[in-house]
């Protein structure tokens, strides 16, 4: 009898070590390219509901935008989005405490978190104060943590990622039943404004990669290593036509002066000008400082 209860508890146990196993395995299969292909599917699906609004057939135009909201609200737990965000609310306020372990233990989780969301993390940023912040924990000092945790956040901005996703599932709603009173006038307009929010998620991606790569370009060009520097400042001006193509307005200009500069550094990049690792830089911090002020 007692070998036999021994028995059940040891299956029971390789069970749950067998489910801790699969949950970890599905958190960590999510990748940078599970998130890419979501927002292909997202935007190929907003094309097609913007395609269907100009019609007359309100049915047609809710299945894509029922469509598009099942891809975005995929994409939540898919990023752990609301997990980072959380992340970081709960090193601060262990900071506040102070417990400074508690503190630690909860950038050491946005660490493992932001693994998915690489596509939207300026990453030596992220690398940098994020190891930072865990040394400031160790060795107690407070003031240094709160510092390194703002620019860790900083280096990510969850919580204007989840803004972008949370404002187009209301316009996606709003869209919904634009179409169950069978206005399609209504609809487009709320359908553009599903189309807005996606392309601030774009955009946010878009300045986040191109800050890195011209930070990244300006140390290689600086210290001479040309083709790999001329590699970081392709990648750079790819996303900062994205960024442009997605930018509000009021930073449209900024951005179109940006890729001038990078695209004129890039071409003599072969022979470069004393000085141009220098304006790389001062780029980088431009489009930074323009990622920094996004709507939260």
């Amino acid at each position: 009898m007692t070998s036999a209860t021994e028995a059940a508890r040891r299956a029971a146990g390789r069970r749950r070590a067998l489910c801790a196993l699969t949950a970890f395995v599905l958190m960590a299969a999510t990748t940078p390219s599970d998130l890419r292909s979501i927002l292909d599917k997202t935007d190929r699906a907003i094309e097609q509901a913007e395609r269907a609004v100009g019609g007359k057939d309100p049915g047609k135009v809710s299945l894509f935008l029922i469509r598009t909201d099942e891809l975005l609200a995929s994409f939540l737990p898919a990023s752990e989005i609301e997990a980072l965000v959380k992340a970081f609310d709960e090193a601060r306020a262990a900071a506040r405490a102070p417990d400074l372990t508690a503190a630690a233990a909860a950038v050491r989780r946005a660490s493992a978190l932001m693994t998915p969301l690489t596509d939207f993390v300026v990453l030596r940023q992220a690398a940098e104060s994020s190891r930072a912040a865990i040394r400031a924990a160790e060795t107690g000092d407070s003031a240094a943590f709160v510092n390194d945790l703002d620019r860790f956040d900083a280096s990510i901005l969850a919580p204007v990622l989840l803004a972008r996703v949370r404002e187009a599932r209301a316009a996606i709603a709003r869209a919904r039943q634009a179409m169950i009173r069978n206005n399609m006038q209504d609809g487009r307009a709320r359908i553009a404004e599903v189309r807005r929010a996606f392309g601030g998620l774009v955009y946010a991606g878009a300045l986040a990669r191109a800050s890195y790569s011209l930070t990244v370009g300006s140390e290689l060009l600086s210290s001479g290593s040309l083709i790999t520097a001329r590699d970081q400042m392709q990648r750079a001006i790819r996303d900062l036509k994205l960024a442009q193509g997605a930018a509000p307005d009021d930073t449209r200009t900024v951005l179109e002066g940006a890729l001038a500069q990078t695209i004129e550094i890039w071409k003599r990049s072969g022979h470069a000008a004393t000085g141009d690792g220098d304006r790389l830089a001062d780029l980088a911090r431009t489009i930074d400082g323009v990622r920094l002020k996004q709507a939260r």
